[in-house]
């Protein structure tokens, strides 16, 4: 087993096919607005400067990632799945770069100036294997389908069946999931995020994003939007900073590429800063809450330097991107 290595299994393209479909149904309608099946609700999109640092060692300077180098970007701050932030969650923050040059690896998006990435308030995913996250996702979906798109025979029956197969032939997977998903949060700008999945850093090399929130943690929330008003009220008094940086594999037998349930710094692998990413102060607006709705990330919105790795990703790739296209879609103007 070498570093950075991927193993594909040959029925990999039939179990991706079978997740979109599942995830295509999580999509629904608030008003006008199609709304993400997973992170739906957003508490802000913020603008900031993300910095490379000076110091950079020479194996890391791949990509984007060039001593010095400064980049305008996006911010999107959500919940995984909650509409009440007091609720147990995971909660993400995706990044977009902007005016970044390059052809990107996204089929069809490849001439747009942007790199993205994706992170959670965790570690670790919540499934081993592509066999795994297929059958909790056939079960789970149909939860989801329920609880955002309403109630009728066929779907109250569907979700059913469905909880009753995750409690009953998927109980390691579900209870992984609650744990990954298990924490209650006071602000977006307090958190500790990961990438969770791997991405290549120049040839031969993986590498896992995380981003260390330098804002003071305020406890758990007690409003139902508080997550929203924690952000604001601190960019609205002024900047915020997180230190974003990368966990460097060096053994592929205890730092696994498709097995994103191994947290790598646990298995010896070493976290470097490689970048401030800051967030000057700066108020909420209606045009800011509308593009974070219809703003698009995706792990493969990146340079050839940053490919991701592992099955999650592989799946990402074209269901992020046919979710993005049903959004667009299915949105309404005004």
């Amino acid at each position: 087993m070498m570093l950075a290595q991927e193993t594909i299994p040959p029925d990999e393209a039939l179990a991706i096919e079978r997740l979109l479909r599942a995830n295509l149904k999580t999509v629904w309608m608030a008003g006008k607005t199609a709304k993400r099946g997973q992170h739906g609700k957003h508490h802000g999109l913020a603008e900031g400067t993300f910095r490379i640092r000076d110091d950079l060692p020479a194996s890391l300077a791949h990509g984007v990632f060039q001593p010095g180098q400064s980049y305008r970007c996006l911010v999107r701050f959500s919940n995984g799945e909650q509409l009440d932030d007091r609720e147990e969650d995971v909660r993400g923050m995706a990044i977009k770069l902007l005016d970044v040059g390059g052809t990107k690896l996204l089929p069809g998006r490849g001439d747009r100036p942007e790199q993205d990435f994706l992170l959670i308030d965790s570690p670790t995913y919540f499934t081993a294997t592509m066999a795994d996250y297929l059958a909790f996702n056939r079960h789970f979906t149909p939860l989801q389908d329920l609880r955002r798109n309403g109630r009728t025979p066929g779907r109250l029956l569907r979700a059913a069946w469905g909880l009753a197969m995750l409690g009953v032939c998927h109980r390691d997977t579900l209870k992984a999931a609650q744990r990954m998903a298990g924490r209650r949060v006071g602000s977006p700008l307090a958190l500790r995020y990961h990438s969770t999945t791997p991405y290549l850093l120049g040839p031969g090399q993986a590498v896992k994003y995380k981003a260390i929130g330098q804002t003071p943690d305020p406890g758990p929330t007690q409003e139902v939007d508080g997550l929203c008003g924690a952000l604001w009220t601190a960019l609205g008094q002024g900047p915020a900073s997180f230190d974003f940086g990368v966990v460097v594999q060096d053994d592929p037998a205890a730092q696994p590429i498709e097995d994103p349930t191994v947290d790598w710094e646990e298995n010896g692998a070493r976290f470097t800063p490689v970048a401030t990413l800051t967030l000057p102060q700066q108020e909420n607006a209606a045009d800011k809450d509308a593009l974070a709705e219809t703003l698009r990330f995706n792990p493969w919105m990146s340079l050839p330097d940053h490919r991701p790795l592992g099955y999650i990703n592989r799946a990402r790739r074209e269901v992020y991107r046919a979710m993005a296209d049903l959004r667009q879609r299915k949105t309404r103007p005004g």
